[in-house]
């Protein structure tokens, strides 16, 4: 533990100060974390712009999100696996994946699980018939596919 006490909130968890590296203005957001398990960790977090800790906080979970929708797509579904040469092909590629993903998203609500992951390896663990009524559900809920 980095510190004995009650857990800090609000200005407590994150401190901002304006470094110089290579002669690029930067701002270094030092945030103090808690995981479900109440084990505590330092993270740095670096910006080229001037905010409040809070905004780089908040900031830098939006920017966490996209960053596990490309994680999950690439090494999950198979975005990176795409060896196409026409650009049509690739975009139906792209979009077979993000279909995919949304696929799973919804699989992830209707099942109440935490994450995207869990809800991948449910669908490998299913039968056939059990992801056909599902994907038929999905596509009437969304409409009509044309690939």
């Amino acid at each position: 533990m980095l510190a004995a006490g009650p857990r800090p909130t609000g200005r407590q968890t994150a401190r901002r100060i304006s470094v110089k590296w290579h002669a690029v203005d930067l701002e270094l957001t030092i945030v103090r974390r808690f995981d479900k398990n109440g084990k505590e960790s330092i993270v740095f977090q670096i910006a080229t712009y001037k905010a409040k800790p809070l905004e780089h906080v908040l900031n830098y979970a939006n920017r966490w999100k996209v960053e596990m929708i490309n994680i999950i797509t690439k090494q999950k579904i198979g975005l990176e696996e795409c060896y196409f040469r026409k650009l049509e092909t690739q975009h139906r590629h792209v979009a077979a994946v993000l279909l995919a993903y949304t696929f799973a998203q919804i699989e992830r609500i209707k099942s109440r699980l935490d994450n995207v992951e869990q809800a991948l390896r449910r669908c490998e663990r299913k039968s056939v018939n059990f992801l056909i009524n599902r994907f038929t559900s999905f596509s009437k809920n969304f409409g009509h596919f044309d690939a």
